[in-house]
């Protein structure tokens, strides 16, 4: 069974999808398989492991154990993000986790796979992450991030409510937003409407309201963005997710 254990930057999902087809998307992902050996092909190399970050804008898709397999996803603005680069991925597509390594990260699932709170923190240290650098933007990026991340939903004119929020144009806002982020505004927004999406999902919502409420024009919306992002049915997911 899937399960969101949490949401926000980095969403952490404990995933039973086997076989992801080949996708590229704006997160940093961390895999970890919870039986054998799963295989990848990242652009054209194939690579078999148990553990593997996969940068994120890189095409891969995959194999993975029918035991299933824990996910993270970090996009650019994750606090760990600065870590991570600098002890894996180093500018590469790809870095594969050596198997004491996850071998850690799963012996402390197993102990505190209660403890939600906590259990992202507990195993991403296992793999020598922190997030103890917090990148303080320019004033009127971190009020975007916090004006983005206070409603409830992204409506089609947020972008336009921004600007006028921080007096920037929006060409200029945006600009101005990727520089600090190394994300584009729009890829932003498109992933925090999925990070919604999946807390109204959780609350109990069903797919239609959850997808609206969080800001996409349908349903049909959200699953093609959440298929192009992630390479798997947002529908075929949410059977799976505990409420």
């Amino acid at each position: 069974m899937s399960e969101i254990f949490k949401f926000g930057n980095p969403m952490m999902i404990l995933a039973d999808y086997k076989n992801p087809e080949p996708h590229k998307h704006l997160a940093i992902h961390l895999i970890i398989s919870l039986g054998g050996e799963m295989e990848w092909t990242i652009e054209k190399n194939k690579v078999r492991c148990r553990g593997i970050f996969i940068n994120s804008d890189v095409t891969h898709s995959g194999i993975v154990d029918k035991q299933g397999s824990i996910v993270f996803l970090f996009t650019e603005i994750s606090s760990y993000t600065v870590s991570l680069k600098k002890k894996y991925l180093q500018g590469n597509p790809y870095e594969v986790l050596e198997d004491e390594v996850v071998d850690a990260m799963l012996n402390e699932y197993m102990s505190y796979r209660n403890d939600k709170g906590k259990l992202d923190e507990i195993l991403l240290k296992q793999c020598g992450l922190d997030n103890l650098y917090k990148y303080r933007y320019e004033e009127r990026v971190e009020k975007v991030l916090t004006y983005i991340s206070g409603v409830k939903t992204i409506e089609p004119s947020i972008v336009e409510d921004l600007s006028n929020h921080v007096y920037l144009s929006k060409s200029r806002l945006s600009h101005l937003f990727k520089g600090q982020t190394g994300m584009t505004l729009h890829s932003y927004l498109a992933f925090e409407k999925l990070i919604k999406t999946f807390e109204y999902l959780h609350e109990g919502m069903n797919v239609t309201e959850a997808c609206v409420l969080a800001g996409f024009s349908s349903s049909s919306h959200c699953s093609s963005t959440f298929k192009r992002m992630f390479g798997i049915s947002l529908r075929d997911i949410n059977k799976t997710i505990k409420k």
